[in-house]
């Protein structure tokens, strides 16, 4: 696909979002008038999120900013099943753009910018994939549309990422929230959100650098 068919296509994606958006009455800055409409018909609006929270990642928007809002709305159970629910299908549409529609949709200038990251995942495999998709530095869309360029199976893949974010989202979504007041346990969550994504990412950094030093003395031999 070219460049300005990608655009358009972007764009349309976007008016579609906004015609949602506008529809439900949700193109406002009023605070009472959301949560009025949330109170109306709260299956839509879980609906609407879902919705949301799933196309998303045709925008490059990270998930992180919905697991927030869907706990500040809906509380921080009912956002974390909520969001659950979107990472499962919007990973699946990464997946299935990564495996069948990479050559058409991507290029193979995706190929050629992220081969250190595919590389890396082909050599070590799902634990890679579960290690990128748990660190909140590393963008968990392309790492699975990186497992899916190299046909790692997708049952797997999904319950991987699943089990791999899930704690993520759990802790985000309790921020969310505000905690009720309980700035022990607020910070409780902020630390153990700091030490997942650091230890993760050190990790992440380490491997790479790795696999670059592999990759460099094998260029040489």
């Amino acid at each position: 696909m070219k460049k300005k068919n990608k655009l358009i296509l972007m764009a349309i994606l976007w008016l579609v979002v906004v015609a949602a958006l506008y529809s439900q009455g949700m193109i406002t800055t009023d605070i009472n008038k959301i949560n009025e409409i949330i109170g109306k018909n709260p299956f839509k609006m879980r609906v609407l999120f879902v919705f949301l929270s799933t196309v998303r990642v045709l925008f490059f928007i990270p998930q992180t900013i919905f697991i927030i809002i869907g706990s500040m709305l809906f509380g921080p159970y009912v956002g974390f099943a909520l969001s659950i629910l979107s990472l499962a299908i919007s990973q699946s549409i990464m997946y299935t753009i990564g495996r069948y529609f990479h050559n058409q949709l991507l290029g193979e200038e995706f190929l050629v910018k992220n081969s250190d990251t595919i590389s890396i995942i082909k050599k070590y495999g799902y634990k890679m994939l579960a290690l990128g998709i748990a660190c909140p530095v590393t963008p968990s869309d392309l790492i699975t549309l990186s497992a899916a360029c190299i046909k790692l199976n997708y049952k797997k893949c999904l319950a991987i990422i699943l089990m791999a974010d899930a704690p993520m989202i759990f802790l985000y979504g309790f921020l969310g929230t505000g905690i009720q007041g309980n700035f022990f346990f607020k910070i409780l969550v902020i630390g153990a959100i700091t030490f997942i994504s650091y230890y993760t990412f050190v990790i992440w950094n380490k491997v790479n650098s790795n696999s670059e030093g592999e990759e460099k003395h094998s260029s040489l031999a």
